[in-house]
């Protein structure tokens, strides 16, 4: 067993940073531009989101492997 630091890195912070502003404006333009009931609007935003924490996921997987 390894020993992590506690906290995220800048890096993860950065990019934590980064998938929240892209879901809060995923959001906003689905239901005041494109005009999508509000939680239809919500639904796209968290599937948006798992999708992206899947594949985030996935490449950490695969990093770890090596």
């Amino acid at each position: 067993m390894t020993d992590l630091p506690e906290g995220f890195s800048p890096l993860a912070k950065v990019g934590l940073s980064v998938l929240a502003v892209a879901a809060l404006t995923w959001f906003l333009v689905s239901w005041l531009v494109l005009h999508s009931p509000l939680t239809d609007a919500i639904g796209e935003t968290a599937g948006s989101l798992t999708a992206v924490l899947l594949v985030v996921s996935v490449i950490g997987m695969a990093g770890e492997a090596d």
